[in-house]
């Protein structure tokens, strides 16, 4: 009987092993599952963002595309007056630019200098106003 007990007894204790083993697996099993399930997540996320950019990034070829073609055109109109405009005509175009720039910067510096003259002429007559009410 004793040889008996010792197989039942192995038996036993290689059953408990693989019960333990299974449950080892089990929840392993579990943690990973839980863990795809994340990944899975993060997954269709990062595909929903990159789907995004790509709509993005194609939206975006597209107007480039467009200003390219319009930067072509405005490019091959410039030449076609260039070459229409005689060298003359070309500097007098350049002396009237000139022209409007200091125009305009004259204007805004004489504005600028009347406002500060207006502040100041403004600043002496409250000084004298209230040197004038402080007697």
């Amino acid at each position: 009987m004793s040889d008996n007990d010792e197989q039942l007894s192995r038996i036993q204790d290689k059953l408990d092993e693989v019960k333990d083993t299974c449950y080892r697996i089990d929840k392993d099993l579990c943690s990973h599952k839980a863990s795809f399930e994340e990944h899975t997540k993060a997954d269709e996320k990062m595909y929903d963002e990159l789907k995004r950019m790509n709509d993005i990034l194609q939206s975006n070829t597209e107007s480039l595309k467009e200003h390219m073609y319009r930067s072509d055109l405005l490019e091959k109109m410039c030449n076609s007056m260039d070459q229409r405009l005689s060298p003359l005509e070309v500097k007098e175009i350049q002396r009237d630019a000139v022209r409007v720039w200091w125009k305009s910067k004259v204007v805004l510096w004489t504005k600028i200098l009347g406002a500060v003259g207006g502040a100041v002429t403004l600043s002496m007559l409250v000084k004298a106003a209230l040197v004038l009410l402080v007697k």
